[in-house]
């Protein structure tokens, strides 16, 4: 079994890894399924070229307006994705990641590459955050238990780090989608250029906005979600670059902030939007359940 010291510190890589890029995904309707007419995978053909098919006529504050209108109905999207966070906490982690909101919250990351505190995590890590509780794969941990993946029970999880998994099953400001809502916001968006993105053509715009600003574009329900998280990080000002297809879809986002104690940099590339996401829970088998008292929380010692 693994100490309690020990046990902390890994549990606190998972609460990271999950509070920087598995946040889950911006709430829409039920009229926009993976299925309906909103359905766009990155890897498919801009066959009208660039943005010809509204991009040319419109400004680029339109532009955004338009990519975060589909952004705010969007139910789901598969990305790849790196996370740089320097300061009082250091970590960068590199990987791919899926997340859907419906029909029901689901969020799996592959994370090639993760450091924390400047230290390498042998093997990377993957996740898989459902309602039941956080799965992670990590070698370390393997190592400790015996076993391929840990459970982290959902009612554990708080105990962690302080959030809870209803908000790492909600939405974040690394999230592609929600950061494209909050682009919106910026006053001074303009056109910079073109490029193909995955095969597909893009028109550049690059910006700033605060972050106050940015919050205020979101449903109520996810501002209150994600502000605590970048109080916390005292993030005041987002500088970004976003690459918008022909329709209007964001294809990427690069996006970062210096706050008080943390300066955060992400680099996204949308590969798919409203596409279903699945994964393959792994079985009991080869599965360790660890509590709280296990990873630094209450309860009793080990």
């Amino acid at each position: 079994m693994m100490s309690r010291v020990r046990g902390a510190q890994l549990g606190a890589i998972a609460i990271t890894a999950g509070a920087i890029a598995v946040a889950g995904c911006s709430s829409s309707s039920p009229n926009n399924s993976a299925s309906g007419k909103t359905s766009s995978s990155a890897s498919a053909s801009a066959s009208s070229g660039g943005a010809s098919s509204g991009g040319a006529s419109l400004t680029a504050a339109q532009a955004v307006k338009e990519a975060a209108a589909h952004a705010q109905k969007a139910t789901s999207y598969a990305a790849d994705i790196t996370v740089k966070t320097s300061g009082t906490a250091s970590s960068t982690i590199s990987g791919t990641l899926k997340q859907q909101t419906t029909p029901s919250p689901l969020a799996v990351a592959d994370f090639s590459s993760v450091t924390v505190q400047g230290q390498q995590v042998p093997g990377g890590m993957e996740e898989i955050i459902n309602s039941g509780g956080i799965y992670l794969k990590l070698a370390e941990l393997s190592k400790q238990t015996g076993k391929p993946w840990i459970k982290i029970p959902g009612s554990d999880v708080s105990k962690l780090g302080g959030a809870s998994l209803s908000q790492l099953l909600q939405n974040g400001s690394n999230d592609p989608l929600t950061q494209t809502q909050m682009l919106s916001s910026s006053t001074n968006v303009k056109k910079v250029g073109t490029a193909t993105i995955n095969g597909v053509a893009t028109t550049e715009y690059t910006g700033t906005y605060p972050i106050t600003a940015g919050l205020a574009k979101l449903p109520a329900a996810t501002r209150s979600k994600i502000a605590a998280q970048l109080k916390a990080q005292g993030l005041t000002t987002e500088h970004f670059t976003v690459w918008l297809d022909n329709q209007q879809q964001v294809r990427k986002v690069i996006s970062s902030a210096q706050g008080t104690s943390e300066q955060v940099t992400s680099t996204v590339t949308v590969t798919s939007v409203n596409q279903p996401v699945t994964a393959t829970l792994p079985p009991a088998s080869q599965t360790a359940t660890v509590p709280s008292s296990e990873l630094g929380g209450s309860g009793s010692s080990a």
